[in-house]
């Protein structure tokens, strides 16, 4: 806003008054559109004007040993020059702390924390992640509910052409109203299941393939969806249906009964497993241990090999199947790599970079 008094000069300034007054209100007033396209601003309208003004601009110096701390994140940790070299140590040192605390932390509870497996009597399973060799010298693997016989392979385990385990057994039990009850194997691709049952009444018969697919199973999130076959099981005039199945690829495979049906009465079932299980070729493994009643675990020690190991459990055999092995992998760690990696090379590194300050 231009002030009265302003105006009190003569016309020729009088003149230029108004016209800057009206330049800055055409300046700060327009209108304009945001486009959709490519991201940013478009459209017609608007304005633009030319603005000549003067820059001022003053520089702050710090008073040091050299020029201005002006240089990359990284820099700023240790060699910037407007710092004194105290601080330029100091701050090393603390920021070589901070990523030796932290790597060693993410290899301690990440890269070789101790890992539990559940499996069922009867399963062949690779383990599915092998510890590092880098940082461990082998695995103790422990178990206190099953026996099992592990074995270690150089790479990824084959499977056998010819060689398959039978396995049979036979379940009666009582299923109450709209509940259901499963029985969880590990199988290999082109593994086979035959089943055989007979309920009093109607039940649901269902494979769910994976641990993810049987949780949401379990919290009512899918039903029919979540299964890879589905049946409606019944028995008629004492001749029990008949269910055969491929297993398409390996994982954790659920075979369920569900009485969910419109009656609320429980219903008695008896059913017959017959698993026809690919196993994997062991002949030329390069090391196996098991574990007995005195001892509940076993030491596989990592020999040099050509790739990355492979440990694979065989849980022995039982005739009930009833609940679940649960089997602990623990890493025996490489003393000497830590020392080396988390002490010997920060050291070094640290009074290089000290050296190279002072």
């Amino acid at each position: 806003k231009i002030p009265t008094s302003a105006f009190k000069y003569t016309r020729k300034y009088k003149h230029r008054l108004l016209w800057i007054y009206h330049t800055v209100k055409k300046m700060v007033h327009g209108t304009g559109s945001f486009g959709s396209g490519g991201g940013g601003f478009s459209g017609g309208g608007g304005f633009s004007t030319t603005i000549m003004a003067h820059n001022y601009s003053h520089s702050y110096r710090r008073h040091g040993h050299g020029d201005d701390c002006d240089c990359s994140w990284i820099c700023v940790c240790f060699c910037c020059r407007g710092q004194s070299f105290q601080v330029r140590i100091l701050t090393l040192w603390t920021w070589l702390i901070a990523i030796v605390l932290t790597t060693s932390l993410v290899t301690l509870l990440h890269v070789n924390k101790e890992q539990k497996v559940d499996a069922t009597v009867t399963d062949m399973r690779k383990i599915p992640k092998t510890a590092s060799e880098s940082f461990c010298s082998g695995v103790t693997i422990t178990s206190h509910d099953s026996s099992f016989t592990a074995f270690l392979v150089d790479g990824e385990p084959l499977v056998s052409g010819n060689d398959v385990q039978n396995v049979t057994f036979r379940k009666k039990t009582k299923i109450t109203y709209n509940n259901y009850e499963y029985w969880g194997f590990y199988l290999l691709k082109n593994s086979i299941i035959e089943i055989s049952s007979c309920p009093d009444s109607i039940l649901d018969f269902m494979i769910v393939r994976g641990e993810e697919s049987f949780n949401r199973f379990k919290n009512d999130e899918c039903m029919y969806s979540c299964s890879v076959f589905h049946k409606m099981s019944s028995c008629t005039f004492d001749r029990p249906d008949r269910f055969h199945y491929k297993i398409s690829g390996d994982d954790e495979y659920y075979l369920i009964y569900a009485n969910r049906y419109i009656l609320p009465f429980p219903t008695n079932l008896a059913v017959n497993f017959t698993l026809e299980k690919r196993i994997y070729d062991l002949q030329n493994s390069v090391a196996k241990c098991s574990n007995s009643q005195s001892s509940q675990s076993c030491t596989l020690q990592f020999p040099s090999l050509h790739s990355h190991p492979s440990i694979v459990l065989n849980v022995t055999s039982s005739s009930d199947l009833e609940g679940d092995a649960v089997i602990k992998v623990a890493c025996i760690s490489k003393d000497w790599v830590y020392v080396m990696l988390f002490f010997i090379l920060p050291l070094v590194v640290g009074a290089l970079g000290t050296l190279l300050i002072v």
